[in-house]
């Protein structure tokens, strides 16, 4: 590693060490070694404009739910992370109501580097309720 910067295990390279880059790559070891999810399936810094070409927006990580037969817009999760004390929980809602305009994950995690939520997509009621943990990837 060098000085001022991060590996990042799915981008494979280097990218530069800011907080919130610590914070993503934090929760690019947890989904790898706690949820167990295969690494071909992360996508960091993922697009949006592959989903729908008039945005530019982009979402910090993405598992991918392609074997069960969903395409980009359907990812297992969608998370979104900010450093600590960079952002209110509103404020990321906000940023994340944006993005579900265009996918709609079984799963969201938002992060604020010091602290974690979790949500799950009810598919009776289609809306998120908030979800102790994630469940392992299987």
């Amino acid at each position: 590693m060098t000085h001022g910067t991060l590996y990042d295990p799915i981008r494979k390279k280097d990218v530069p060490d800011t907080p919130e880059e610590r914070v993503r790559q934090a929760t690019v070891r947890f989904l790898l070694d706690e949820v167990k999810v295969p690494a071909h399936l992360i996508t960091v810094e993922f697009g949006l404009s592959s989903v729908d070409p008039k945005t530019d927006d982009r979402v910090d990580i993405v598992v991918h739910d392609f074997r069960n037969g969903n395409d980009q817009a359907k990812p297992w999760l969608l998370v979104e992370c900010k450093a600590p004390g960079e952002y209110t929980w509103e404020a990321l809602q906000v940023q994340l109501n944006k993005y579900l305009q265009v996918l709609t994950p079984k799963f969201v995690m938002l992060s604020l580097g010091d602290c974690e939520r979790f949500f799950e997509m009810d598919a009776a009621t289609k809306r998120f309720v908030k979800v102790e943990r994630l469940p392992e990837f299987r």
